[in-house]
This record gives structure tokens, sequence and C-alpha cells, in this order.
């Protein structure tokens, strides 16, 4: 994978724009061998023949690439500032701003794109979740903890509704060669939430709960990114 991504990766960014940028200083070239040549003479024929046959080498050689490495677009298609931190063009590094990388860290599609993504292998992992479902309210779940469970925490995510099942589900990611951390890519340390197990039973309303000092889950919960939790 990482030999295919490099080779593609150099089409894309570095040669594919290079020849093109070339075609475009010939076509000055160009235009100004074709104003000034003696139309009595061949230089302009040669000069327009010359011109169009890169034209055509180019182009075929544009599709040789795009039909060999097609599959680096599709997967460049999932790629985020939150998946890659930089990445370059014609050999010049180009660094993504890290108040939007920390925003697209936490976006609740980073697990939807690294599942798509060859470079990463994931894991389904499972913790028991012991804490008192206490009820939600529009797109908050609530919790309470504590000796009498005096403090509240909230969620937001996506709830299973089962018969007995009590457990936090997430994904872990690994690269599958870490080269690609050379290349930008995040070796992800953070199990990425799926969904939380809950018993039917406890499904409800919230009611009667002072929910105002609720902590989000994220400080209950280490070790696990919970996507962007709006308090």
């Amino acid at each position: 994978m990482y030999s295919f991504w490099m080779k593609a990766e150099r089409f894309y960014t570095f040669t594919m724009p290079l020849i093109i940028i070339i075609l475009l200083f010939l076509i000055i070239a160009y235009v100004f061998v074709y104003s000034y040549a003696d139309p009595n003479k061949p230089l302009r024929k040669y000069v327009t023949r010359g011109y169009l046959g890169l034209i055509l080498i180019s182009i075929l050689y544009f599709v040789w690439g795009q039909s060999t490495y097609n599959h680096w677009v599709e997967q460049n298609e999932y790629i985020t500032p939150g998946i890659r931190s930089h990445s370059s063009i014609l050999g010049i590094k180009t660094s993504e701003d890290p108040a939007i990388v920390r925003a697209y860290r936490r976006s609740n599609s980073l697990k939807v794109n690294l599942l798509e993504l060859d470079m990463y292998e994931a894991e389904k992992v499972s913790i028991p979740f012991s804490y008192t479902y206490a009820g939600s309210q529009e797109a908050n779940h609530y919790f309470t903890y504590g000796d009498e469970d005096q403090f509240v925490f909230k969620m937001q995510g996506e709830i299973n509704w089962t018969e007995d099942e009590r457990e936090l589900v997430g994904f872990e990611f690994r690269l599958t060669d870490k080269r690609f951390e050379e290349l930008g890519f995040y070796n992800e340390p953070d199990t990425i939430f799926d969904s939380l197990s809950l018993p039917e039973s406890e499904q409800r309303e919230l009611s009667d709960l002072d929910i105002y000092d609720a902590v989000p889950i994220t400080e209950m919960i280490s070790g696990w990114n919970f996507g962007r939790q709006f308090y």
C-alpha cells in the first residue's frame, strides 16, 4: 500500500502539475515562434507538429496514470485535516492550520473516513459501562455517578437499546505501515466512539434532575474520542 501510495501521490502532486506547467510555458514559446516565423518556411509546421505531439503524449500519459492510480483519487476523498496534518504539491510541504486539525479530529465523520482508508486497520473494542442512565433531553443523554449518584455527566451520540447489554463500543485505528506518519498521517492514539449499548428497560425521558453542572463524558472516560460534543 505504501509503495503504491507514494507512486500515485508523486504522479498527482508532482509529475502531472509539472507537465501542465511545462506545456503552458511551451504554448507561450509556440505562439511566439508561430507569430514571428516566416510563413514560407517549414518552421511553423514543425513547431506545430512538435507541440501537438507533446500534448498528445501528455494526454496519453495522464490517461494511463488515471487508470493506474485512480484508487488514490478515491481514497483521497476521505482524507481530511483530522487524518493528515500536511501534504505537498510540487515538492512544497503545506501544513494544515492546527485549529482546523483539532476541529476535524473531533468531527463525527472521522470514524467513517478512517474505515474507508486502506492505510488504516480497525479493531472493534468494547468496555463495560456501569453508570446509571438518568434519561435524555433533546440531543443529550444524562448519567449519574458518585456514591449517592449525586453527580451528573452528559453525552451526545448513539445508544443501542438491548435486552441486558451495558457496554461502550468503539474502534481502534492503526496505520498498516508506520512510514505513513512521515507523510502526515496520524497514528490514532484514542479509541473512537461508535455507540453505547444499554438495557431497553432503562430508556426514559429526563425528569427531576439538576443538569446545570453536568460535565461532558470526555471528563469521565479517558482515552476515547467522542467526536464533537456540544455543551
